[in-house]
C-alpha cells in the first residue's frame, strides 16, 4: 500500500486513516481523563495504563510504515517549516535508533546498544505517577486528533483536504513528539502478572530447541486453528 499522501483524493485519504485515528487508544485515552478527574486511586490507573499503553503501541505500528513517507512531505515543503522545526528539535535530542524504537514496542525493553531508560514508570511515587498521567492523557496529540475527526467529518473539498492532510501531519509530528518523550520511561504493561511454572519451563524448553535446531515449528495458521481463533489482517 502507498504511504505517499499527497496525490490521495479526499476518499482515498479518509479511508487510508481509519485504521490510525480510529484505533482503541484513544478510546484508553478518553477512559483514563476520566479516571483522573475522579481522583482514582493508583491500582485503578495502572490497569488503564496498561491499555492506554498497548493502545500505543497500536499507534507507533500503523505510523511505523508511512513514517519515512511523511517525513519527506514535511521536508520538502516549506507550509510546514513551523512542524519541520519541531521534528528537528526531537531528532536533535533522540537517543534511541528507530530499530530500539520497534525492538522496544515489540518486546518493552529497548536494545543493548541504545541508552536505556532512567526511570521505571511503576518505581515512581504515587503524586509522581499521577503527573506522568495527566502528562500523558494532555498530549498535543488528542487534540490534533480531535481536529483530524471534526475535518474528516465535513463536506469534502479541494480545500478541505488540504486542510485534513495538513492537520493529520501535526497529529503525526505530535506523535512523534510523545515517541520521543516515553524514551526516559521503562513500563512493562505484563509485569507483576504470574508465568504459571508448567508454562516457564515449556517456553525455555521451545526456546533452547530452536536455538539447537531441533525444534519443530508451526504456522500461525496452524495455531490459530487450534485455538479455534479467526485470523484477521490489520493491514
Amino acid at each position: 500500500m502507498t504511504h505517499d499522501i499527497t496525490d490521495m483524493t479526499h476518499a482515498q485519504f479518509s479511508t487510508w486513516l481509519v485504521p490510525i485515528i480510529g484505533l482503541p487508544f484513544f478510546e484508553s485515552r478518553e477512559r483514563f481523563v476520566v479516571l483522573l478527574a475522579e481522583n482514582a486511586d493508583r491500582d485503578a490507573l495502572e490497569l488503564e495504563l496498561q491499555e492506554f499503553y498497548e493502545g500505543y503501541c497500536g499507534l507507533a505500528f500503523e505510523l511505523e510504515e508511512p513514517e519515512e513517507s511523511l517525513l519527506s512531505i514535511l521536508r520538502t515543503s516549506d507550509i510546514f517549516a513551523p512542524l519541520q522545526k519541531r521534528v528537528a528539535a526531537v531528532e536533535t535530542v533522540r537517543k534511541t535508533s528507530p530499530a530500539g524504537r520497534i525492538a522496544r514496542r515489540m518486546s518493552d525493553r529497548p536494545l543493548i546498544t541504545d541508552p536505556q531508560p532512567e526511570i521505571k514508570v511503576t518505581a515512581l511515587p504515587d503524586d509522581e505517577f499521577r503527573a506522568l498521567m495527566e502528562t500523558l492523557v494532555n498530549w498535543e496529540l488528542f487534540a490534533a486528533r480531535a481536529q483530524v475527526v471534526k475535518l474528516q467529518k465535513m463536506v469534502p473539498s479541494v480545500e478541505l483536504t488540504a486542510q485534513l492532510k495538513s492537520a493529520f501531519l501535526e497529529f503525526f509530528v505530535c506523535y512523534v513528539e510523545l515517541e520521543q518523550f516515553l524514551e526516559d520511561y521503562y513500563y512493562d504493561p505484563d509485569e507483576g502478572l504470574e508465568l504459571r511454572p508448567e508454562v516457564a519451563e515449556r517456553l525455555e524448553r521451545s526456546v533452547a530447541e530452536v536455538e539447537a535446531g531441533t525444534a519443530e515449528l508451526i504456522s500461525l495458521e496452524e495455531v490459530a486453528k487450534e485455538l479455534g481463533v479467526k485470523l484477521k489482517c490489520t493491514r
